[in-house]
């Protein structure tokens, strides 16, 4: 466990509009909320019927494969925001335009336990990356999309994320 780790983050640390995501992660250890959710994930990755790995709930949404893909890409974005404030990079980061991302992705044409496994090996690597943040590091600020966040909000963030996707699976994918 780290000094840090079990610091919620305030709502000034991070751009307003992933208030919703931050909210819905419980107060607590979120090394130990990011390992629960990768079992719990991974699990569910791997249940999700073949039938419906191709689902896209109205014309235009993504597919249960590309919202998983989503999901990884995003962690793996987030992650590196967290890398680069962490180590005083002054440098702004661009925004992650989402749509294009999957659309310009292989997603579909990869099966479900490939999504699984590549969800499990990016989150492994977001654990060893926030579980080795210094007391130090935590406060220090980064600019990406045009909005300041601390190093302290992104694990909140990326939890808050895969939370919220997860939920529209179950409600409106399965």
């Amino acid at each position: 466990m780290s000094a840090w780790d079990n610091e919620y983050p305030s709502s000034s640390e991070y751009a307003h509009y992933y208030a919703g995501y931050v909210s819905h992660v419980p107060k607590g250890n979120i090394i130990e909320t990011l390992n629960t959710q990768m079992h719990e994930m991974y699990t569910f990755i791997n249940a999700i019927p073949g039938d419906k790995a191709f689902h896209a709930y109205a014309k235009g949404k993504w597919t249960v494969k590309q919202v998983i893909g989503h999901i990884i890409e995003t962690e793996r974005v987030f992650s590196y925001r967290g890398l680069a404030f962490s180590r005083r990079d002054p440098n702004p980061l661009p925004s992650m335009e989402q749509d294009d991302y999957v659309k310009y992705s292989n997603y579909n044409s990869r099966t479900i336990h490939n999504l699984a496994n590549e969800y499990l090996a990016v989150r492994i690597s977001t654990i060893h990356l926030f579980q080795n943040i210094t007391k130090e590091m935590i406060s220090l600020k980064g600019t990406a999309s045009n909005a300041e966040f601390t190093v302290r909000s992104i694990p909140f963030i990326i939890a808050g994320h895969e939370l919220h996707h997860k939920e529209i699976i179950r409600q409106k994918y399965l």
